[in-house]
């Protein structure tokens, strides 16, 4: 038996949060960045660019190993909507490298969000289990 074929591991809306690489995460963080900034994302920081974008590379799977996928993407998600400027001209949007370096305070937030949406899951999986009726059971009853 053959697994199923995985999407391009930069087709972030075809795979899983759970088959999320570092490949899927700069593709998310790109493709988000053009829409709700409308500016192309660059990596933060400095030195050449193929070193910022290692840095953020490095930063990513560090956070990804250390959290997990969907707590980094909640993470990801609370920065941009937090991200505030008085220089939005020169820092229009926050990098990778900026959130986990000033704003890894939201961690905390992330982690406590993910595991509220684990509760609900699961209490939603139990409820409907536990309304599933048997088809002996049912009969049995008449």
């Amino acid at each position: 038996m053959t697994k199923p074929k995985l999407a391009s591991a930069s087709d972030w809306q075809a795979r899983d949060i759970s088959q999320w690489n570092v490949q899927t995460f700069l593709a998310y963080i790109t493709e988000t960045t053009r829409e709700k900034y409308g500016v192309e994302y660059s990596p933060g920081g400095g030195g050449s660019k193929q070193a910022r974008w290692g840095r953020e590379r490095g930063m990513l799977k560090n956070a990804q190993g250390k959290y997990g996928n969907r707590v980094l993407r909640t993470f990801i998600e609370i920065c941009w909507r937090e991200y505030r400027t008085s220089k939005p001209e020169l820092y229009p949007y926050p990098s990778v490298t900026f959130m986990i370096s000033y704003m890894d305070r939201y961690f905390s937030e992330a982690v406590s969000q993910v595991a509220r949406e684990a509760r609900r899951e699961k209490v939603a999986a139990d409820a409907e289990q536990e309304l599933a009726v048997d088809g002996e059971e049912l009969t049995d009853w008449f």
